[in-house]
């Protein structure tokens, strides 16, 4: 522990506090992937619906559709695999060490979305290695 505040003393401020914040909001910006997996499952499916539609102005404008926004491959759990291991889990342990060294309450809350991650990501795991389920049309479905 006091290696590390001493090497604190030493970095500039005005950059640490400005990575805390970039962090801090990319957090925000993912924290549905640690919340309980009804309200995670809807954003994914809103978050879904949002890039098939960019991909079908893409495909409407001539342009090469990007990658994940395709109507003819919809995305499905393999692909909520790899962004939650490339981006999600790796963010949210970062943010959990950061807030257990320096947060409030020994980084508790923090923590606890930590796990929620991880939760969510044993879901898509196995999403991906089972047979699909049809999954019942609604008019605000993705696909």
């Amino acid at each position: 522990q006091k290696s590390r505040h001493a090497d604190m003393k030493s970095v500039d401020r005005a950059v640490v506090t400005r990575n805390v914040f970039a962090m801090a909001m990319k957090v925000a910006d993912l924290i549905h992937c640690s919340r309980p997996l009804e309200l995670h499952h809807k954003w994914v499916d809103l978050i879904t619906k949002e890039f098939l539609q960019q991909g079908d102005l893409e495909r409407e404008k001539g342009m090469k559709i990007s990658p994940g926004m395709d109507r003819s491959q919809p995305p499905g759990p393999l692909q909520q695999v790899g962004f939650t291991e490339i981006f999600v889990l790796p963010l949210f342990k970062e943010w959990r060490d950061y807030a257990r060294n320096f947060g409030s309450q020994g980084g508790q809350a923090e923590i606890l979305c930590y796990e929620g991650v991880e939760k969510n990501y044993k879901y898509w795991l196995h999403a991906s290695k089972s047979k699909p389920k049809p999954r019942p049309p609604s008019d605000d479905s993705p696909v």
